[in-house]
């Protein structure tokens, strides 16, 4: 049986997530999720599921390592010159919690600033987080992004939000 998670738990968790992504630290972000953890953008508000529906970006294992991979090479071109970025988390809220399996499902707003070749691209939205309590911290089992403007014109996404 699982003790109630505290909510600063969870921010340090979502913050340090964040400074791996700003940091380009890719191999400590992955270990952040289960085996085949989920990340998910969804396209449309309320979209119901990432498997059904077309998505801007759904990734487990396989395709975040294929990701990663290119992101890690010095001569990807479509990362030239290599994208800056900055995550901002903020409104952290316990949305709920399994004592038997000591799951959690957490909720936060974020903004994230992407920065390259003289343009600065703003994103914006919610995070969903559902997350497996591990030994000293987290892992992450699902990450849902939903951005603010998901129906609408967007560039082509160089970073993980």
């Amino acid at each position: 049986m699982y003790s109630t998670p505290d909510i600063r738990e969870l921010e340090d968790f979502l913050f340090l997530e964040a400074r791996l992504l700003d940091e380009k630290r890719w191999d400590e972000w992955e270990a952040l999720f289960i085996d085949d953890g989920e990340y998910w953008i969804p396209a449309t508000r309320g979209q119901p599921d990432p498997l059904h529906h077309v998505s801007i970006m759904y990734e487990k294992s396989l395709l975040r390592a294929v990701r990663l991979k290119r992101y890690r090479h010095p001569n990807a071109m479509s990362l030239q010159p290599e994208p800056q970025s900055v995550h901002l988390v903020s409104n952290v809220l316990l949305d709920a919690f399994d004592q038997d399996t000591g799951t959690v499902t957490a909720h936060s707003k974020f903004v994230v600033l992407e920065h390259r070749r003289e343009t600065t691209n703003t994103y914006g939205g919610s995070y969903t987080h559902v997350l497996d309590k591990a030994a000293d911290s987290y892992r992450i089992r699902m990450k849902k992004v939903e951005l603010v403007n998901c129906d609408g014109i967007l560039e082509s996404i160089q970073i993980y939000l």
